[in-house]
């Protein structure tokens, strides 16, 4: 095999209806990608493949091709196969990736789930149906994360409190399914009204603007950072041990200094921070950790419609 071996037409697009661009990392023999090749029989079909033989280039492909899905065998993923999903999560952090393994490597596959992969397949028991069924997840993740997109704040692009809600709702999916943990921190503008008092109204927005650039700065980039409402901020991270919440809460009270040193001559700004804990293996529901924190934050009325604890909104 080649170092990079586009196996159907380059155009992206094909009678006017849009390519599936799917990018994979297989080894021999080529199981998945022909049962996948079954599955978009035609040349002219909805599907646009990119085969490469070495992780080394995976990386640099996924920027070239711009995949909506990304197949890697574990097996080709070198000595640490779970650096590489981390790696790659990493790089692309809204990118269903998918962990192909054989079954004796099931431990392995699984884990990848909790390093970022969407899902896995054992390659060796897979059939159609289970490939469709990864395909179908895959994209529906891909719709959720276009829309949320759209549910972004445009000046400052953070996401509004709508853009938050959805991806809590998938971002509870995944973790009842890895059973993994979720931590929400809110931050408050404790004196926006009072700087707004005395500085006058461009210090309100000045407030607002500062502490967001600053929030960005202050966490991952796989974190869902918000603006709920004017002043009001909320963060869902995912996979975070219990013990890191305090590192987590201490990163905006550090830097808080540094923002307030710059603004001086507009006031200094004070915030409130309050954190949640929830674990998918604790008997009570995401909602009962994260409504508390979020009501007080929602303009339109006294409770903010969080997540039921099987995941849907509640």
């Amino acid at each position: 095999m080649g170092a990079l071996q586009p196996d159907v037409s380059h155009g992206a697009v094909s009678n006017g209806k849009t390519k599936l661009r799917v990018l994979m990392a297989e080894c021999d023999p080529p199981r998945i990608s022909q049962m996948l090749r079954a599955l978009f029989p035609d040349d002219e079909s909805a599907l646009e493949l990119t085969l490469v033989s070495t992780v080394s280039i995976l990386l640099p492909t996924i920027q070239l091709v711009g995949p909506e899905v990304l197949f890697l065998d574990l097996a080709a993923s070198g000595q640490d196969a779970m650096a590489t999903v981390r790696a790659v999560h990493r790089a692309a952090p809204s990118l269903p990736l998918i962990t192909l393994a054989a079954s004796a490597e099931k431990e392995s596959a699984e884990q990848s789930v909790k390093e970022g992969a969407l899902d896995f397949i054992l390659k060796d028991v897979a059939d159609v149906r289970t490939l469709e069924r990864v395909l179908r997840s895959a994209q529906e993740r891909n719709t959720v994360a276009g829309l949320a997109d759209l549910l972004r704040d445009h000046t400052n692009g953070l996401y509004n409190g709508e853009g938050f809600r959805a991806l809590a709702a998938k971002a509870v999916q995944g973790a009842q399914r890895t059973g993994g943990q979720l931590v929400v921190i809110t931050i408050r503008i404790a004196n926006l009204e009072a700087l707004e008092k005395e500085f006058g109204p461009s210090a309100r927005e000045g407030a607002i603007k500062d502490t967001a650039e600053m929030l960005k700065g202050s966490f991952r980039r796989t974190d869902v950072l918000a603006q709920i409402s004017s002043g009001n901020f909320a963060v869902l991270a995912a996979d975070a041990a219990e013990p890191s919440v305090a590192i987590m809460r201490q990163r905006p009270e550090a830097r808080q200094a540094a923002m307030n040193g710059m603004r001086e001559p507009w006031g200094a700004v004070e915030l409130a921070i309050e954190v949640g804990f929830w674990s998918s293996r604790q008997r009570r529901p995401f909602s009962e950790v994260a409504e508390p924190l979020l009501k007080e934050f929602c303009e339109a009325g006294p409770a903010f419609a969080m997540v039921a604890s099987d995941g849907q909104e509640g």
